[in-house]
């Protein structure tokens, strides 16, 4: 069976720790085959879509489309940083510091950044944020694609790119990694909230290991001996999702193309 938490930048012991006590959990909870690692995958569409993925985390908007019937959805965790509230998760808006006292629709043909297509954090969010303010179906003059919210927010700081939506989480960490980068920058607002990063298996897992991955995802937020791993992780819950519960991630897009959003 495939396991990852490919989708955020955790420190790597916490992740370790972390997983090991999600392991013991559903290792009590009978699931069979557990890697005692993880993967790190290079491909997450692929990684997503193996028949064998027992656990990892993927992104609202291709698990509302792309994904639609390969995998199902066992829930998400919760997140203690600004821009989060329970299950659900914002996108914060960076710009330069000599910029950050500019409402929204000042960055009308400015230049902005986004990490990819099928991003509902680093694309999506950024476009429902900025579609009222957008004149004949355009907003921005251009839009950079730079494969990483990582990416996104250094083309920023360096002056190439004059906006960018980063996954709220996302932001937390990389702010403290790259502490340099993130000196040239300031959040001038947060997008609307969304369901968090979904944890996701095969659609091939039966009913009853689904339940036990759900039990045990919970059991791993009580666990007393995760309590410091969490909190570096930030990881505050766990609430049970199904893949209802992110069709707003497909119709909202579908709804900005209506509304005359033009394709970035």
């Amino acid at each position: 069976m495939r396991c990852a938490l490919p989708m955020y930048p955790f420190p790597a012991a916490s992740l370790d720790q972390f997983w090991h006590g999600l392991f013991d959990c559903m290792q009590r909870e009978g699931i069979a085959d557990v890697p005692h690692q993880l993967e790190q995958p290079q491909d997450l569409l692929q990684h997503w879509q193996e028949p064998g993925l027992l656990l990892s985390q993927a992104c609202g908007y291709p698990v509302s489309t792309l994904l639609h019937g390969q995998v199902q959805v066992v829930g998400a965790f919760h997140f203690d940083v600004p821009g989060c509230e329970q299950a659900n998760y914002s996108s914060s808006l960076w710009v330069r510091k000599e910029d950050a006292a500019k409402p929204l629709p000042a960055f009308h043909g400015a230049v902005a950044a986004c990490n990819e297509r099928h991003s509902q954090s680093g694309y999506h969010a950024l476009r429902s944020a900025v579609a009222r303010f957008a004149s004949d179906g355009r907003f921005f003059s251009e839009v950079l694609f730079s494969g990483a919210h990582r990416q996104s927010a250094r083309l920023v700081a360096g002056g190439k790119a004059d906006i960018a939506a980063l996954d709220c989480v996302s932001a937390y960490f990389l702010s403290r990694q790259e502490p340099e980068v993130f000196s040239r920058l300031a959040a001038i607002g947060f997008t609307t909230p969304m369901p968090g990063l979904p944890l996701i298996t095969a659609s091939a897992t039966p009913p009853a290991v689904l339940a036990a991955l759900r039990r045990a995802l919970a059991a791993s937020i009580e666990a007393p001996g995760l309590e410091h791993a969490r909190s570096a992780m930030r990881i505050s819950g766990f609430s049970v999702l199904g893949e209802q519960d992110y069709r707003i991630c497909a119709s909202k897009a579908e709804q900005n193309l209506a509304d005359g959003l033009a394709d970035w």
